[in-house]
């Protein structure tokens, strides 16, 4: 079987960056995340993302922009699909540090 990006909630598993950012809900359309993830403007783990097949893991700490805003996400279970509002946000938290500085 093909691998399509979803890799459920094994801790073990990955899932591309551009389906990632679909099915978290942070932008509009898998097309969106490829087009964002392209340009180089998120970055995983401390180094430049630019491409849309991008591994995604968890434990992964993403900084996405969201408007005027910038997201910093660590990813703790990985989504196996586009659900709800309330199950994408379970799938991620404010990174440890980042909490105690802000």
């Amino acid at each position: 079987m093909a691998d399509t990006g979803g890799a459920g909630t094994a801790t073990g598993g990955h899932i591309r960056m551009d389906v990632l950012l679909w099915y978290l809900r942070l932008v509009r359309s898998r097309s969106q995340g490829k087009w964002l993830a392209e340009q180089g403007l998120i970055r995983a783990n401390g180094t430049r993302v630019v491409k849309a097949h991008h591994a995604v893991r968890c434990g992964d700490i993403l900084t996405v922009p969201q408007g005027p805003r910038v997201l910093v996400l660590q990813i703790d279970r990985l989504p196996w699909r586009r659900g709800p509002a309330e199950e994408a946000m379970a799938c991620y938290s404010e990174p440890e540090d980042r909490r105690a500085s802000g």
